[in-house]
């Protein structure tokens, strides 16, 4: 059983301070008409509004070996009853009963029939025997085992001592150092000394990604360019343009997108990294990423890293 992602389900930004996500769960509560829905809402703003609710929650969340999160949990967490859907019409109830009965005497005559065919052949039984067998390693460990998500693998910024319990292996990167330098980008960083602001965003209708970054804004300065350069998921360049800051917005994308911020993420040790992104501590590699951005796959994300030009795409994968 998966576990209920409050942050995936309600579209919010894990990294916001809970009064933030607070008062988009209550836009969310007061535009939402279904009654499970609204209790489910104001479910997950007790949660995520409470910074100790909130904390305990993550905790679990961050943790392949804890339970998986239900409504009972949450109802558990936030001391209210589970959400209960409207139950079926008293009339409807016998013959869904009725039909269920059917199917489980037909299905009991077909085991009866296969037990019967296949009992005799000992041989046979143990060359069809899988990985589900027991004694064996079995595919429902695997299953029941939480998927990580590419914030499980981000350090919390108010916390030093808290370690990720998952990191980032980095599956592919695009070098975007030639496509910056025929815009006319000067620069020697990408969005790494305060002087540059990136921004990668991910349009939900693609999943295509989407960075832009202006030259610094230096007092006085006019005639400021700006530069947005659009990839596929997989990283093939899609498309790149240059323009002034005043009309940047026009050049945007109007979908909807996820946008990333800045973070330190994970990875694992030993990577060719920039030497002035990475710091060692307790043996962990911890990456300064100005952004991280979440792909269509929530185990899948896409960053950049401080003195370079690349863009990387990732794997959140647990210890």
């Amino acid at each position: 059983m998966s576990d209920l992602d409050l942050y995936l389900i309600h579209n919010l930004d894990r990294r916001a301070p809970s009064p933030d996500l607070a008062a988009q769960l209550t836009s969310q509560l007061n535009a939402a008409a279904d009654p499970v829905a609204r209790q489910r809402l104001d479910t997950a703003r007790a949660v995520l509004g409470d910074p100790q609710r909130r904390q305990a929650y993550d905790a679990q969340l961050a943790d392949p070996a804890a339970p998986p999160i239900t409504e009972q949990t949450l109802a558990a967490l936030t001391g209210r009853s589970a959400p209960v859907q409207a139950k079926s019409s008293a009339f409807a109830r016998p013959r869904v009963l009725a039909a269920l009965a059917a199917f489980l005497g037909v299905l009991l005559i077909v085991v009866v029939s296969a037990v019967a065919c296949s009992g005799s052949d000992d041989d046979s039984d143990n060359r069809t025997r899988d990985a589900a067998t027991p004694g064996t390693p079995s595919t429902l460990t695997t299953e029941q085992k939480k998927s990580a998500v590419v914030y499980n693998a981000e350090y919390r910024s108010e916390d030093v001592s808290f370690v990720p319990g998952a990191s980032i292996r980095v599956d592919a990167r695009l070098d975007l150092e030639s496509t910056a330098r025929k815009l006319g980008w000067t620069g020697t960083d990408f969005g790494s000394k305060g002087d540059t602001d990136l921004t990668i965003r991910r349009i939900k209708s693609s999943a295509d990604l989407e960075l832009s970054w202006c030259e610094p804004m230096y007092a006085g300065r006019k005639n400021i360019q700006c530069f947005v350069i659009t990839v596929s998921p997989d990283l093939r360049l899609l498309s790149d343009a240059v323009t002034s800051q005043s009309e940047l917005s026009t050049r945007l994308s109007k979908e909807t997108k996820v946008n990333g911020a800045a973070t330190y993420l994970r990875v694992p040790s030993g990577g060719q990294w920039p030497t002035d992104a990475v710091t060692v501590k307790n043996g962990d590699t911890k990456l300064s990423a100005p952004a991280l951005v979440s792909g269509a796959n929530a185990g899948t994300g896409y960053f950049v890293v401080p003195g370079s030009f690349e863009i990387y795409r990732g794997t959140a994968v647990w210890d």
